[in-house]
């Protein structure tokens, strides 16, 4: 199942049958299948942070003309910082999807996440702290996207709730 999952083109059942000496029927072998599935409730994975970002970068980039890849870039630079953050465990991985495009450009929020600023605050403040500390340090492997800017201040008026 896993192979199924993540591959593009996994291995038919006779392949899998062929793998165990055909100690099993490919009748049997879809009916595992099923029966796995039907334990697991179809829930073989879990949204990451990446997935939200995808989909809030695309809403946030509608007012261009051509899509940001600054944008883009750092977005994906500060979800990859906030995974060796232990502080930012705590948080949905659309929370952190969400605070990373607050950080990352000027975006009406609220319409797209869900979220007002206010539920982003700690989430905000922390990647923009680890971002800041990281400044110096910036590795070639992310190709100078941790030179990207953000404020160098947030203050408490960016999280005012706009509507109330």
């Amino acid at each position: 199942m896993i192979r199924k999952y993540e591959e593009i083109s996994p291995p038919d059942v006779g392949e899998f049958c062929y793998i165990t000496d055909n100690t099993y029927s490919k009748k049997e072998m879809v009916k595992m299948e099923a029966d796995v599935l039907k334990c697991l409730k179809f829930e073989m994975g879990n949204p990451t942070i990446k997935t939200f970002l995808g989909q809030f970068t695309k809403i946030a980039q509608e007012d261009y003309q051509k899509n940001n890849l600054q944008l883009e870039f750092l977005g994906y630079y500060l979800a990859e910082l906030s995974l060796l953050d232990y502080n930012c465990v705590k948080f949905l991985p659309s929370l952190v999807a969400a605070a990373v495009i607050f950080l990352s450009s000027v975006c009406p929020l609220q319409r797209c996440s869900g979220y007002r600023p206010v539920d982003l605050k700690e989430c905000v403040l922390i990647i923009h702290d680890l971002q800041l500390s990281r400044r110096g340090s910036a590795l070639a492997a992310f190709k100078c996207v941790s030179t990207l800017s953000s404020p160098l201040e947030i203050t408490d008026s960016f999280f005012e709730d706009t509507r109330q």
